[in-house]
């Protein structure tokens, strides 16, 4: 891990000054948005082309410079495996061994703890750390993982607690195999052509396109027909904590086409309310998940753009999201924060610039914006655990501006509306 922590933070700043992680310095120019959900960054409102959104101003929409950014305190450059590496773990009173430390047989397994001391108990941060197109730079066939495994203090490789990340490079004319026991597996083609054939049958794939497979007992082999990069999740982390293995497929293999994508995606561009929204991207879905709306049980993918001059307000949720860069032009990154003032604003964020090719984690629960100041759309597409957390009602997704009116009228929603 420690080899992949800085692929992505090349620190490039342009309109403020960029921190050591934990260390503080004034930031230059920072002050608040205004309301709108889809903000320009500039002097001038985004226009609109054949084929970037149509960013015309509503009434709540205000044109800002690219200073004004969601931030209050000091921008800082991302942790590395060094700073995880340094945390220390939960010390807590165990109370059985100091009333019986002699107890045997089923007895000789159990722990007790009082309660308030750890109700929350402080395990291992998700960390923020990367895998970047450098990382695989090598002409060779050969899969690259985001094993963060040491610094999640578990014994099976994982990016996150519930999901492994990697990029399979393919040379042309060769072939690769990957093989998990997973309920699902998620494979985005970064780059190139070719095949996969496994045990539900073969398709063809090409820059863009995206399928997920279902549980299988045998491997998958891909075989490349030009030199190709797959970008490949999968849950088999979550499989290795409950000690399973699948014994069913929960959904049939899916192809989601590149060309289909971004057709779809110029529809939802061209909708009339789409300035009125926080994102602008599509969810993968399955007609095996039409209550969660998610790539499978376990798994959620959105296909999502992030238009010039535009910065997309906070919000954070409870799953952890794998992000992978599609596109970007300079000056395209993400802010994320533990916490927001009481104006929606990031506190002391971490500054984390996109590279094309590359991925970045962004842990549970940080409030997180999206920003493009630069004059290409970017592109990313989030691999998340979200279809398990949004089954079991915990997903708890937040915009800051809805909370932030909350807060106001001094009201706190535990829940979403359900009634």
């Amino acid at each position: 891990p420690t080899r992949r922590t800085a692929v992505l933070f090349s620190g490039r700043v342009r309109t403020y000054v960029v921190m050591p992680f934990r260390h503080t310095l004034s930031i230059v120019s920072i002050s608040l948005l205004g309301a709108g959900p889809l903000l320009s960054v500039g002097s001038e409102p985004a226009t609109c082309s054949s084929t970037d959104t149509c960013l015309s101003q509503s009434p709540t929409e205000v044109s800002r410079s690219p200073t004004e950014l969601p931030v209050i305190g000091h921008v800082q450059a991302p942790p590395t495996a060094k700073n995880y590496e340094q945390i220390e773990g939960e010390k807590a009173t165990e109370y059985l061994d100091l009333v019986d430390e002699n107890r045997e047989g089923w007895q000789a397994p159990g722990r007790v703890y009082e309660y308030e001391s750890v109700s929350n108990p402080k395990l291992p941060p998700v960390p923020i750390l990367a895998l970047g197109s450098d990382d695989y730079i090598e002409n060779v066939t050969r899969t690259y993982t985001a094993d963060f495994s040491e610094l999640l203090q578990v014994e099976y490789p994982a990016t996150s607690p519930n999901l492994l990340a990697s990029f399979v490079k393919i040379m042309a004319g060769e072939s690769s195999i990957t093989q998990t026991s997973a309920t699902s597996q998620a494979f985005y083609v970064v780059k190139g052509e070719g095949s996969s054939n496994c045990e539900h049958g073969q398709i063809s794939w090409g820059p863009g396109d995206l399928f997920v497979v279902p549980a299988m007992e045998g491997n998958i082999t891909h075989h490349a027909e030009e030199t190709a990069v797959i970008y490949w999740v999968h849950d088999g982390p979550l499989l290795s904590y409950l000690g399973v293995k699948p014994s069913e497929k929960r959904f049939e293999p899916t192809l989601y086409k590149n060309e289909t994508l971004h057709k779809t995606m110029e529809i939802i561009k061209n909708d009339p309310d789409a300035v009125t929204r926080n994102r602008m991207g599509i969810l993968l879905g399955n007609k095996e998940t039409s209550q969660t709306k998610t790539l499978s049980h376990t798994l959620w993918a959105l296909l999502n753009t992030i238009p010039p001059h535009v910065v997309q307000k906070p919000h954070k949720h409870n799953s952890v999201a794998l992000d992978l860069c599609i596109t970007a032009g300079r000056d395209t990154y993400t802010l994320m924060s533990r916490q927001i003032d009481d104006e929606g604003k990031l506190v002391d964020p971490v500054r984390v610039d996109w590279q094309p090719g590359s991925m970045f984690v962004t842990p549970p629960g940080w409030w997180h914006s999206h920003i493009n100041e630069g004059d290409t759309p970017g592109w990313v597409l989030p691999l998340q655990d979200a279809g398990l957390y949004t089954y079991q009602r915990s997903l708890d997704i937040r915009f800051a501006p809805q909370t932030i009116a909350e807060y106001k009228r001094r009201r706190i929603a535990g829940v979403m509306d359900q009634f």
